[in-house]
């Protein structure tokens, strides 16, 4: 969905480049089928998985007591079980919310929203907004908090949000939705923001606001499995509370992130099948928001470095005006960057970048490996290139001095 409307903006300005096109049009039918396909393609086949040894059911499973699973039919026992069942959309008891959608669905709608509210304004609300904002969508936002993205130090989730601004997408933040009403294809919502009423007109109203782990998906709940904030209870082996259960990903509910659940997957297959013998590391975690640009983040924030008494550094840049940006076209970027104060090691990198999902993985890299800043600023770099910008500014020789608070 990202990638379809990076490419529909992208040939609506070939012009620049010297590329003559006609009228550009969305075909919307075309761009929900791509998507079925690539996740078709995507989807590891079972054959890989029954060569190694396993036995695969490709079926909806219930728990029928702790040692055992309903599976079409069939019952399956374990001595050890691992849980990674992923989460579903959160749905506030909100009035009227029968006329909304989820963010599962809004990925293949049958047809293409002219206007589209999306009530939520974190990861999954950012990215679709960015999404159906490219593709032609008037978008609307609305978000609880005071700005964009909370877990982002508040001048980078305002950055991505002006350049939202810019494609065409309108926020209301600080705002709680009251109801909605209307019919589908022309849903009101009904907002409170600062003691005003304020009603927006869209043809879908999508709710974006998290996703929890569903233990009555799977019967679990029946097993008397404690619970934690979005997912099961687990120690940092990721055991439940039940023993010999382990969790992953969403159903473990410590980070809802890609390479976070496959982490998470490995390590409690292992230690069910070993014996705890591992405990799960998160001081370095990268995390992308395919907004366009992205935005990436790994480490602590400043605020975060705050709230912990650290004395550190800090080196923010505006990277409008490189050369990489001016020769694609694509001039947009900021850079934030925390380092120990006395070591001068990098704590915590935010960036905004059309390169961000690969370089975040070398800031993180950086945080692991403990390199400080001269390190990192004496590495020889690609000209132009993305991460050119980011190896300078490794070596800023401007740093504000944050006092332990």
């Amino acid at each position: 969905m990202v990638r379809s409307g990076r490419i529909h903006q992208l040939v609506k300005g070939a012009g620049v480049f010297g590329t003559r096109t006609g009228e550009v049009t969305l075909d919307w039918d075309a761009v929900v089928s791509r998507q079925h396909e690539v996740v078709r393609a995507l989807q590891p086949h079972p054959d890989a998985f029954e060569r190694l040894g396993a036995k695969v059911h490709l079926a909806e499973a219930q728990f029928v007591d702790p040692h055992t699973l309903q599976v079409n039919g069939s019952r399956v026992q374990g001595d050890k079980i691992v849980i990674a069942a992923g989460s579903e959309p959160v749905t506030p008891p909100i009035p009227g919310r029968e006329l909304t959608i989820t963010s599962d669905q809004i990925l293949f709608l049958p047809r293409f929203p002219e206007s589209l509210t999306l009530i939520g304004a974190g990861v999954i609300g950012l990215e679709m907004a960015g999404a159906f904002a490219d593709l032609g969508s008037r978008v609307t936002v609305v978000g609880k908090d005071a700005e964009i993205l909370p877990t982002l130090d508040a001048d980078v989730a305002a950055y991505i949000r002006k350049i939202l601004e810019a494609k065409g997408v309108t926020f209301h933040l600080g705002s709680t939705v009251e109801r909605f009403s209307g019919r589908p294809g022309a849903v009101t919502t009904h907002l409170r923001t600062e003691g005003t009423s304020v009603l927006i007109q869209s043809t879908q109203v999508c709710l974006a606001v998290g996703r929890r782990f569903n233990p009555r998906r799977l019967g679990a709940d029946r097993l008397g499995l404690e619970l934690g904030g979005l997912g099961l209870k687990v120690t940092p082996y990721l055991r439940s509370s039940i023993p010999h259960i382990y969790a992953a990903g969403d159903a473990a509910g410590n980070q809802q992130l890609t390479p976070t659940a496959a982490y998470e997957g490995k390590l409690a297959a292992l230690n069910a099948l070993r014996g705890d013998v591992q405990t799960a590391d998160y001081s370095a975690v990268p995390q992308t928001i395919f907004t366009t640009p992205e935005v990436g983040r790994v480490g602590l924030t400043h605020a975060e470095a705050l709230r912990r008494g650290l004395g550190c550094h800090v080196v923010t840049h505006d990277m409008r005006g490189s050369s990489n940006g001016r020769a694609t076209g694509e001039d947009a970027g900021y850079l934030k960057l925390v380092f120990d104060r006395s070591t001068e090691k990098v704590l915590g990198v935010q960036m905004v970048s059309y390169a961000a999902a690969e370089l975040i993985q070398l800031a993180t890299l950086a945080i692991r490996a403990g390199a400080d800043a001269q390190l990192l600023s004496s590495q020889l770099s690609i000209h132009p290139s993305h991460g050119e910008r980011l190896l300078k500014i490794f070596g800023h020789d401007y740093h504000e001095v944050c006092q332990p608070g």
